[in-house]
């Protein structure tokens, strides 16, 4: 494997651009709607919103909890217009996207962390993981819990709808029964129990965009799941053996963004293949995030980088086509040939 590139050896043969914002220990970041800005929680319990072109931070940072609370996960509706995020004392909070303002403040998990959250397609519902081992959805709009708790064998590590909302996975943390499980998100249903060990981080998780495959990061691997019937399809080993370990999927769904410890690396989805570079941007990575203009961050210990992904990638994987699979190649095309001429050679013998 080739040298990992960092600030200090990418060269002018290289062109990528890294910008740092020099904030320490950054937990979990997130893009609002149209790319143009990201968020970020910090261990210092605060919540800050930045340019993603210049990575200047814009307003006055949000307290999200108590004093020296951290901030566990970040979660950011849809349409860009909510955050939500989830600290260490049990509190959710959900902020104005566009003035940063705190909408309100609840208790869904009192005293146990909430490790995971996310915010369904349509806005209306808000689902918790929490260290307690239970997953609960709430209302939006009243705060009222719909659904839930529903239990399960040890802490959450995520919690994901599927892009159409009909379904909802949850992973726990690599301790005690780890599973990997597959909900109807109306009445919570549990349709799929997947005994998989999932490494512990809220970006363990990615739905395919068709809502009928999962990406789940397993012992530093990235596994590709048949969410109908609980299959491993396939699995490919990522580089670097360090924790926390992340990934994420591009919104056209070609490729994903796997982070391990201070590696990135990249993978394409159709041939299961690393693609570019493998990249070290300084210290320890905690979470990773896409825009719809294929810019990344990347955020963790000692800063927060922004990356330009048209810079580091083959053009394809960074436009706005939904993936489909490459048509067969002109091997694939002999053999097809070739089969057909036998069978018909079969049934002429058969008819004389």
């Amino acid at each position: 494997m080739s040298t990992p590139l960092t600030t200090s050896n990418v060269g002018a043969s290289e062109p990528i651009t890294i910008k740092s914002n020099g904030s320490d220990f950054m937990s979990s970041v997130a893009f609002l709607a149209g790319g143009r800005h990201f968020v970020g929680g910090g261990f210092d319990g605060k919540i800050r919103r930045w340019r993603a072109d210049t990575v200047q931070q814009m307003g006055t940072p949000m307290i999200a909890g108590g004093s020296h609370v951290q901030v566990v996960c970040l979660a950011a509706s849809r349409d860009g217009k909510w955050i939500v995020s989830g600290t260490e004392d049990g509190s959710v909070a959900v902020w104005n996207g566009e003035t940063l303002s705190r909408a309100f403040r609840f208790a869904p998990h009192p005293d146990y962390a909430v490790d995971a959250v996310d915010v369904s397609p349509d806005g209306t519902r808000i689902v918790t993981g929490s260290h307690d081992s239970t997953v609960c959805v709430w209302s939006f709009s009243t705060r009222e819990r719909l659904l839930g708790p529903l239990k399960h064998d040890y802490g959450l590590a995520a919690v994901k709808y599927s892009p159409d909302g009909r379904l909802l996975a949850t992973a726990t943390l690599a301790c005690g029964r780890h599973s990997v499980r597959i909900y109807n998100s109306q009445d919570t249903r549990l349709l799929i129990y997947i005994p998989i060990k999932v490494d512990g981080t809220d970006q363990s998780l990615a739905w395919s965009n068709d809502g009928n495959h999962l990406y789940a990061l397993s012992e530093g691997n990235i596994m590709f799941l048949d969410v109908s019937t609980g299959t491993t399809l396939s699995e490919w080993p990522i580089p670097g053996n360090d924790d926390p370990r992340t990934i994420a999927l591009a919104r056209n769904g070609r490729f994903i963004v796997a982070s391990a410890g201070t590696t990135l690396s990249f993978w394409d989805t159709m041939t299961e293949k690393q693609i570019g570079p493998v990249i070290e941007p300084g210290g320890v990575l905690f979470s990773t995030a896409i825009s719809p203009n294929y810019d990344l961050v990347a955020a963790g210990i000692r800063s927060t980088v922004v990356l330009s992904l048209p810079e580091i990638l083959p053009s394809h994987y960074c436009d706005n086509r939904p993936c489909e699979r490459d048509p067969p190649t002109e091997t694939e095309n002999t053999t097809l040939e070739e089969t057909m001429k036998l069978l018909l050679t079969e049934v002429r013998s058969l008819r004389a």
